[in-house]
């Protein structure tokens, strides 16, 4: 596959976490949105981060929208941190397309 070429979005979480199984921190970037607000904070891009078990579908209605991460670069805070699979937008620098 051709590095300019789009990386679909299935293609690009499987990758993420083959990558997250093996301890092999990568990039990647997505935009920020809460359903709550209604409100989105932009482009986020994650320099170093892993995937981790995410909610089970009798914990949350948005348990398969959700993607759980954690962000190696960021030492302020250790809370759970996710982002919704149709805002993902880069992998290890290569675009995303749904």
């Amino acid at each position: 596959m051709n590095d300019n070429q789009p990386l679909r979005q299935s293609i690009a979480i499987q990758r993420m976490r083959e990558l997250s199984n093996l301890n092999i921190p990568f990039s990647f970037g997505f935009i920020r949105c809460s359903t709550t607000t209604g409100l989105s904070k932009g482009y986020r891009v994650i320099k170093k981060g892993l995937l981790r078990e995410g909610l089970r579908g009798d914990q949350s209605k948005k348990a398969d929208s959700l993607i759980a991460y954690i962000d190696y670069d960021d030492q302020t805070e250790d809370k759970p941190r996710f982002f919704y699979y149709p805002l993902l937008m880069m992998f290890n620098g290569q675009k995303v397309q749904p």
